[in-house]
């Protein structure tokens, strides 16, 4: 039994740092219970399988990204231990069959979650695979590198869980919509600067490279405010009850002390990276509980 298990544990290891998963995993519950919880249908066990979906999209798109990568990441010492196919713990033929595997469970579960989730879902998984294959590669095109990773890792996922429970042509998805988008795009932005040596010499000519460190800078700071007056406006529409509200300004003071004393004040990459994980655990614990609430009728 031993021996079995030291068998496959080093393979799902390394199966598991393909798959970033902690990378993204918490985002993804935000935008996915953000989307369901958006309108007033009750709530079913639909919310899992396109909760499992959304995981399975974009850890597709984080893993078909590290094997296009794979070549240019072998030759920076911060990424090639941690792109399993770089480091060579994982062969390119097995990388690629798992990696489609996953996109293919994927679009299983959106194709019976309705019309609508299989087609946005879908979107996202060609997205993923446009937006890292190097014969396409939209991230080394400005501003189509932010559109096509804020739809694919944000928006797309959204939408998925909010189409499942509510009509599209509805309008009150537009502002959680702009949240979860301009996290994103802000996100996006901080890993192009803080990549930009190493994707300079990789080729890459994405936004940040473009425009520029202090623009760059400049252009997180305008999409956190936009996210921030977009989420202001949801709560004042009512989408967002007022009892969330103080919950999650509770959730504010516990979890953002430590941070606050810990930020640096140097630049905006540096002053707002201690902050990305607490904020997004703000949010998933947030949604967390107004779901529970939903579902026990409060």
């Amino acid at each position: 039994m031993a021996t079995f298990v030291n068998k496959w544990k080093q393979p799902l290891s390394v199966i598991f740092a393909l798959t970033r998963f902690n990378e993204y995993v918490i985002f993804v519950i935000v935008t996915t219970l953000m989307g369901a919880m958006i309108q007033e249908t009750p709530i079913d066990w639909r919310l899992l399988l396109v909760l499992v979906a959304n995981w399975l999209a974009v850890g597709f798109a984080f893993m078909f990204n590290d094997i296009e990568d794979a070549e240019d990441d072998a030759c920076d010492p911060a990424k090639a231990n941690r792109n399993p196919v770089s480091a060579r713990r994982i062969s390119l033929h097995r990388a690629y069959l798992i990696t489609f595997c996953v996109a293919l469970t994927a679009g299983v579960i959106y194709f019976f979650l309705g019309l609508i989730p299989f087609f946005l879902g879908m979107t996202c998984l060609v997205l993923g695979i446009l937006y890292s294959w190097k014969r396409i590669r939209l991230k080394r095109f400005p501003v189509l590198d932010l559109i096509s990773h804020v739809l694919m890792l944000a928006g797309l996922q959204l939408l998925c869980a909010y189409t499942i429970f509510s009509s599209i042509i509805e309008t009150h998805w537009i502002a959680p919509f702009i949240v979860v988008i301009a996290v994103s795009m802000y996100g996006e932005l901080f890993n192009e600067v803080r990549d930009l040596e190493g994707d300079r010499k990789a080729g890459l000519k994405h936004t940040a490279a473009l425009v520029g460190v202090r623009t760059a800078h400049i252009i997180m700071v305008v999409v956190l405010v936009i996210a921030g007056l977009a989420l202001l406006y949801t709560i004042l529409i009512g989408l967002i009850p007022g009892w969330l509200v103080g919950v999650l300004a509770i959730l504010c003071v516990i979890m953002l002390i430590r941070p606050i004393i810990k930020a640096k004040r140097e630049t905006v990459l540096e002053s707002s990276g201690p902050f990305q994980t607490p904020v997004l655990l703000i949010g998933a614990v947030g949604l967390t509980i107004w779901l529970a609430s939903r579902l026990l009728g409060f």
